[in-house]
């Protein structure tokens, strides 16, 4: 064997073995996130059957499941039909499912200091942009003229109510903006932040939301500058 072919072989054996490596690792990477979807969409599918008109639905199953269960959300038009839970702190429920199987997809979950029956004045849903579509993934689109037009409506199921949400504002904010204030300690502060929600949406739609009127704002990351969010915000009709 030439001195050519063996400096030839001892190049490319370390190539060949880094090629190897690396398609292990994104096989690994490609089984991790498989499970991580499939855990994701084991949550969807924990949804029980509705009754009635309007539409109620037995919590009985999902709480036995967990406890912390305290809602469902449907948006269909943004792909969004998921349990929502409420920890005892706004971590837990990042890196863990409505099952409570450690998933960085997370749930999506109400802040740990409203009232968990919805009746603060305005209360908050947390949930991750996952780029799979997943979760909160399409609420950015509401901040696009034509995608806030075509969804005005979706629902909120409780333990024995049903909520219609109306979708009436789309913003981009700071994670740390005013959009998430939930003390509200008279009227006057109630209409101060729905005119600060009109004055700083990207779209707003008037529906003649008050101060004596219960707000659901949605909030999941977003990019545009370090710590943006987007959030779309609805009023709970009964």
């Amino acid at each position: 064997m030439s001195t050519q072919t063996q400096n030839r072989k001892r190049f490319l054996l370390p190539l060949l073995l880094l090629a190897v490596a690396a398609l292990a690792v994104s096989a690994w990477q490609w089984r991790a996130a498989a499970r991580e979807q499939d855990d994701s969409d084991a949550q969807a599918q924990m949804k029980p059957e509705t009754e009635g008109d309007p539409p109620l639905m037995d919590f009985t199953g999902l709480q036995a499941q967990n406890p912390d269960i305290i809602a469902w959300i449907t948006i269909e038009e943004l792909d969004i039909d998921y349990p929502v839970v409420q920890g005892t702190d706004n971590s837990y429920y990042l890196d863990h499912t409505a099952e409570k199987i450690k998933n960085k997809l997370g749930a999506l979950f109400l802040d740990f200091r409203a009232r968990r029956d919805f009746t603060d004045f305005n209360s908050v849903i947390y949930g991750h942009y996952i780029s799979s579509g997943k979760m909160f993934r399409y609420l950015s689109r509401m901040r696009e003229k034509d995608w806030f037009g075509r969804v005005t409506q979706g629902l909120l199921y409780t333990p024995g109510k049903t909520y219609r949400l109306e979708f009436f504002a789309a913003a981009l904010a700071g994670s740390r903006s005013d959009f998430y204030q939930y003390t509200f300690p008279s009227p006057y502060q109630c209409q101060a932040h729905l005119d600060m929600i009109r004055a700083r949406a990207a779209q707003y739609r008037d529906i003649g939301v008050e101060a004596g009127d219960r707000l659901l704002t949605l909030s999941t990351c977003s990019y545009e500058y370090d710590g943006a969010r987007t959030l779309v915000i609805a009023r709970l009709a009964g």
